[in-house]
């Protein structure tokens, strides 16, 4: 809180001194002929020219020189803000992200509580093996989406995963494995899996695919994020 109301006093320093830039500018004036000495040989309205010229010169240059001074307070001011006080990054609400329930199209939002309850379920019973959605057994096929999608039949929504966790099969769909992997058909095989009910693996699912949406450079990248 109160790197913020820092951030906020240095933004609005800043558009103060921006405003004493229009404020305080002082108005062009010219000088009265007769306050110039007058040379001997020229006119009075030649004397009188030159002299506005050289008045007008040098009001110039002060004025652009409080002008960039002005500026560069400002700035610095701006800068120090933003290097200093960083914003993190948004994020989207966890009812804010589209998952696929199945592959013609429908798609639906979780609640905070089912995320909540999906990640629990995942750690608990897939988290050993898929941990930051990569496999440690096969580091060539993880949960990512592209992996996921290109499976047979298609893994890529809550449907196509809660399929694969009651019936697992190879990455082909032409072999059962379920003795090999956790599933509810092996599960005299797998304690954890005895419990599950169908709810559990749509909570599961659509938290591998929320992650999918959320952070997808890092769910299942392997070593390098996890």
């Amino acid at each position: 809180m109160a790197m913020r109301v820092m951030r906020a006093a240095m933004l609005c320093a800043a558009v103060g001194l921006l405003g004493l830039r229009a404020a305080f500018t002082a108005p062009r004036a010219s000088p009265a002929p007769d306050a110039w000495p007058r040379s001997s040989g020229i006119s009075s309205s030649e004397s009188s020219e030159s002299a506005t010229g050289a008045w007008d010169s040098d009001a110039s240059a002060a004025s652009a020189f409080g002008d960039s001074l002005l500026r560069f307070a400002a700035g610095a001011l701006l800068g120090l803000a933003l290097v200093s006080f960083p914003v993190a990054p948004a994020k989207a609400d966890v009812e804010d992200v589209v998952i696929p329930v199945d592959d013609k199209g429908k798609t639906t939002t979780l609640t905070k509580e089912q995320l909540v309850r999906g990640k629990r379920l995942f750690n608990a019973a897939c988290a050993s093996c898929h941990v930051g959605g990569g496999t440690r057994t096969n580091q060539n096929v993880g949960l990512a989406i592209e992996e996921l999608s290109g499976a047979q039949p298609n893994r890529a929504s809550v449907e196509g995963l809660v399929d694969y966790l009651n019936n697992p099969t190879t990455y082909d769909g032409l072999k059962d494995i379920s003795e090999v992997h956790p599933s509810i058909k092996g599960g005299d095989i797998w304690p954890k899996m005895r419990s599950m009910k169908q709810q559990d693996l749509y909570d599961m699912s659509a938290y591998i695919l929320y992650q999918n949406q959320t952070i997808p450079e890092k769910w299942g990248g392997g070593k390098t994020y996890y």
